[in-house]
């Protein structure tokens, strides 16, 4: 019986890292060979946990896809308060590629 249940786990371990695997090697076939600055643009008009949450998984697949150095995330004020303002600048300065900024930088940083 305990020689089933480790030959299971075994065969679920094997499984999972070939897929893992898989999953890796398409992943990186599908990235263009040359690469491009580029900007992942989340409009808000307040700053809670929605927002980090989606500005850390923005940064979390820019980083998956090894894109450090060429793409960022860019959290557009729409109208905060400014201690939202306050809160969304100290989640930036947490993250090395966030960046809050008000509407009328983005032609400035994108031009």
């Amino acid at each position: 019986m305990l020689r089933v249940f480790f030959a299971v786990v075994f065969l679920c371990l094997v499984l999972f890292g070939t897929l893992a695997l898989s999953y890796a090697v398409m992943l990186k076939s599908l990235v263009p060979k040359k690469r491009y600055d580029y900007y992942i643009i989340i409009p808000s008009k307040q700053c809670g946990e929605k927002l980090a949450s989606a500005a850390y998984q923005a940064k979390m697949k820019i980083d998956l896809l090894g894109d450090t150095q060429f793409g960022k995330v860019l959290v557009v004020n729409t109208g905060m308060s400014d201690e939202q303002k306050l809160t969304c600048l100290n989640i930036c300065r947490k993250t090395n590629g966030i960046f809050l900024v008000d509407k009328d930088q983005i032609e400035e940083i994108i031009g």
